[in-house]
């Protein structure tokens, strides 16, 4: 007997709703998903069965019963896949490279920090093979780095020896694996609203200030990342502000870096009434923030003034958006448009 089109795309649709639900539970049972979803409990189980056959889940022993006869318990499987992020950072003025690997519920299980020289196309693959190695399991590349990758190539960034290189198609077909590029700022952003659990839907913008590199901003509007037209949103070097960001004696004078990272908030502020602004920079402290907010006061109408807000670790942050970011890579496409 065939199955029609239709009757696998629904399956396929509800496999992926009890899948998710399951995540998003950790545990759960079957009358438990099947109220989740509005699914019944016969193809809850179904759909549950098909997931313990791939490994994707597994019976993690019995609910505790109110009376009756206690449920069953299914566990999803964080394991039964993994991602491997890399993301470039500088601290201290020295760059470096952080590889991480992680499970399905982007818990980081595998870390390692290394020194870079020089960041060339074939950089990240002795780091990649050696993962790839101990993580067989890996089903999706994260790359982070400071720039703008469009069309899968490089086109412009702190990288010079990047600029025009073809980078997610020379590691998609190296590895025959899915691969994501977050420019770092963008992936902090994400990282931020996922690690804080803020209302990010009226609008977060993250400015971060490197010492060795130009500033960047990321701007997280409408419950989601903000890119911009071919993805230059937030290359703050090309505003029209008399500021050298490269100047070290910048960054010595709490009033006149702070002046200056003023005018950027206030510019923003104007432009897109966000509801917060996070700022990270090794040099920052609670008194640039406190003159920071006396001048955005004193510019700002009181409506329009958003909560500033200090992030304490870029890296951090980072490393939460590049993994959700490369965990969404593994997320199912199908739905259904009603």
């Amino acid at each position: 007997m065939s199955i029609s089109g239709n009757a696998l795309v629904m399956k396929e649709i509800n496999i992926n709703l009890v899948r998710k639900t399951l995540k998003a539970k950790r545990e759960a049972t079957k009358h438990q998903i099947a109220q989740a979803t509005g699914l019944s409990t016969v193809t809850v189980a179904t759909m549950l069965q098909e997931l313990v056959d791939n490994n994707e889940a597994f019976e993690a022993g019995l609910a505790a019963s109110m009376g009756g006869r206690p449920a069953q318990l299914f566990h999803f499987n964080e394991n039964h896949a993994h991602v491997l992020v890399l993301f470039t950072h500088e601290q201290d003025g020295l760059d470096r490279l952080y590889i991480r690997v992680a499970d399905l519920f982007g818990t980081c299980i595998h870390a390692v920090d290394v020194p870079l020289a020089e960041i060339t196309l074939t950089t990240f693959e002795a780091y990649i093979d050696q993962a790839m190695q101990e993580y067989p399991s890996i089903k999706a590349i994260g790359l982070g780095l400071p720039g703008v990758v469009l069309d899968g190539t490089f086109i412009t960034g702190d990288y010079q020896a990047l600029v025009g290189a073809p980078l997610l198609p020379h590691y998609e077909a190296r590895y025959d694996l899915p691969v994501l590029f977050a420019n770092d700022v963008n992936a902090a952003t994400v990282g931020y609203v996922k690690r804080v659990d803020i209302d990010a839907g009226d609008g977060v913008v993250y400015f971060y200030f490197p010492q060795k590199y130009p500033p960047g901003a990321g701007f997280y509007l409408d419950g989601k990342l903000y890119k911009g037209y071919r993805h230059h949103a937030g290359e703050i070097t090309q505003l029209p502000f008399d500021v050298n960001w490269r100047d070290s004696d910048l960054y010595r004078s709490p009033e006149q870096v702070s002046e200056a990272i003023s005018e950027l908030i206030i510019m923003t502020s104007s432009l897109l009434n966000p509801r917060g602004i996070v700022l990270y920079g090794s040099f920052l402290t609670d008194l640039h923030i406190r003159l920071i907010q006396d001048v955005c006061r004193t510019r700002l109408l009181a409506d329009a003034m958003p909560a500033i807000h200090l992030t304490q670790d870029f890296t951090q942050d980072y490393e939460i958006g590049m993994i959700q970011e490369t965990l969404a890579l593994l997320e199912p496409q199908i739905s259904i448009s009603l």
